[in-house]
C-alpha cells in the first residue's frame, strides 16, 4: 500500500470531497486510487460490524447518540438488533425521539406486560406523531418487550425512555401560524430540547448508560447547527439541540454517530440531496464492495475529509467530518436503501379527529382517513428525496 501522510493526505481528501461535478450526478465522484487504498486499509483494521461498534463505544462513554435522516428501514432495524447485545453489555436504556415523556408510564407498562399489546404500542407511537405509522419504529418497542420476556425473574428490565414533548398543534390554523412566535409558544408550551436532555441525564445520574435514537439534528453533541437561508450562513441556531445540552453536562462521555444517509447541499435544508461526506465514503464502498461497518472519526483519516457542498459546512471555516460527529455507520449503498413500512389503517375512524387536531400540517384539519394514510405512505418513499443517488 502506498503510504499517504501529512499535506499529501489532506490534499487528496479535499480533492476527492470537492470534485463533485454537477449536482445532478447519480454516482459519487471518482475517488483517488491512493486515497481509496489508504482508506480501505484503515477500515479493514479499525472498522467493526455496526452492532459491535455501537456496543463497544459504551466501554468509555455513557451516552451514544444514533442520528438518522428518518424513515430509513435499515436504521430502525439496526436499533432493534442492538437491544439484546446492549443489555448483555450492561446498557439497559434506550432513549428515543419516537415516544413522549408523558407516555412513560404506558411505555413501562408495555415493556413489562406478560403479553404483547400491539394496540398500546401503536397508541404510544401515534400520540408522539399522528404521521409516524411505521412498522419498524413500532417494532422497536416489541423487540425490547420480547427481550424482557426472556430475562430471569428479578433481572432488571430493558427500558425505553420517551424524550419527546407533547405539543398541541391545534393552535395552528394556517401556514402563517407556523411563523407566528406567539402561536408557536402556545404549541410547545414552554418546552425545549433541554427537556429531552433531562431525560437522558437523569438516567445517567442513576448509574445507567444510554443509547439515544433520534434524527441527526437532535443528536448533535459538539457540532453546532447553522441557520442557512438562500445559501448564506446567518447564525448558529440559538436553540441548542438535545445532544448539545447533554454534551454541556457530560463532555466527551457523550458522542454522536451518524447513520449513513444523504445530506442537503449548501443552498439550505430544502436543497437537493447529495452524497454525504462529498461522496468519498460512497465511492470507496462502491469500489471496494459495500459492507456494513462502523468506524470512528475522531481518530484516523475519515475524520479529515473536507466537504464543501453541504448545508452543514456553513459557519465552519474548514469543515471536516470530525467536526460533524464522532462516529459513522455505513450499511449499504444509498440506492439500495428502502423506506419503512406503513401500517395499514394507521389513521382510522376511531382516531381521525385526534389526527386532524394534532397534525403539524394545518392542511390536514379536514383530511379524510384515506388522505392521512396516503400521506404516511408517501413520506415513507425515501426514493422521492434521494432516488437520484447511487
Amino acid at each position: 500500500m502506498r503510504v499517504v501522510t501529512g499535506l499529501v493526505l489532506i490534499g487528496l481528501l479535499v480533492l476527492s470531497a470537492c470534485s463533485t461535478g454537477t449536482s445532478e450526478q447519480a454516482n459519487p465522484p471518482p475517488i483517488d486510487p491512493a486515497l481509496q487504498s489508504m482508506l480501505a486499509a484503515w477500515l479493514e483494521m479499525e472498522g467493526e460490524a455496526p452492532e459491535d461498534y455501537v456496543v463497544g463505544l459504551f466501554s468509555d462513554h455513557d451516552v451514544v447518540f444514533l442520528g438518522e435522516q428518518h424513515r430509513v428501514m435499515q436504521d430502525a432495524l439496526l436499533v432493534q438488533s442492538l437491544i439484546e447485545p446492549l443489555y448483555e453489555a450492561g446498557v439497559r436504556v434506550l432513549a428515543t425521539e419516537f415516544g413522549r415523556r408523558e407516555e412513560q408510564a404506558k411505555i413501562d407498562s408495555l415493556l413489562g406486560a406478560p403479553e404483547w399489546d400491539e394496540g398500546l404500542a401503536r397508541e404510544i407511537a401515534f400520540r408522539q406523531s399522528v404521521f409516524w405509522g411505521y412498522r419498524e419504529y413500532v417494532d422497536i418497542y416489541r423487540s425490547a418487550w420480547a427481550m424482557n420476556q426472556g430475562l430471569p425473574e428479578g433481572a432488571p428490565q430493558f427500558r425505553i425512555l420517551g424524550m419527546n414533548d407533547s405539543p398541541d398543534w391545534s393552535y395552528v390554523k394556517s401556514e402563517a401560524d407556523r411563523n407566528d412566535g406567539a402561536i408557536m409558544r402556545q404549541v410547545w408550551g414552554g418546552t425545549s430540547e433541554e427537556d429531552w436532555a433531562d431525560v437522558i441525564l437523569a438516567a445517567v445520574d442513576s448509574g445507567e448508560k444510554v443509547l439515544v435514537y433520534s434524527g441527526i439534528h437532535h443528536a448533535f453533541t459538539e457540532y453546532r447547527q447553522p441557520v442557512v437561508r438562500d445559501g448564506e450562513f446567518r447564525r448558529f441556531d440559538s436553540s441548542l439541540r438535545c445532544g448539545n445540552h447533554v454534551f454541556a453536562a457530560l463532555g466527551k462521555r457523550a458522542v454522536t454517530v451518524f447513520l449513513h444517509a444523504p445530506w442537503n447541499g449548501q443552498q439550505g435544508y430544502g436543497s437537493r440531496m447529495r452524497h454525504p461526506a462529498g461522496g468519498v465514503i460512497d465511492a470507496l464502498m462502491l469500489a471496494e464492495g459495500p459492507r456494513p461497518v462502523g468506524f470512528d472519526l475522531d481518530a484516523g483519516p475519515f475524520g479529515e475529509i473536507r466537504v464543501g457542498d453541504a448545508v452543514y459546512r456553513h459557519g465552519y471555516e474548514d469543515f471536516k467530518l470530525a467536526d460533524f460527529c464522532d462516529g459513522w455507520i455505513y450499511t449499504k449503498p444509498i440506492s439500495e436503501c428502502v423506506g419503512v413500512t406503513p401500517i395499514p389503517g394507521w389513521v382510522n375512524e376511531s382516531n381521525l379527529e385526534f389526527a386532524r387536531a394534532q397534525s403539524p400540517n394545518p392542511g390536514f384539519r379536514q383530511a379524510s382517513v384515506e388522505e392521512f394514510n396516503e400521506g404516511i405512505a408517501q413520506d415513507a418513499g425515501i426514493h422521492r428525496r434521494w432516488g437520484h443517488l447511487r
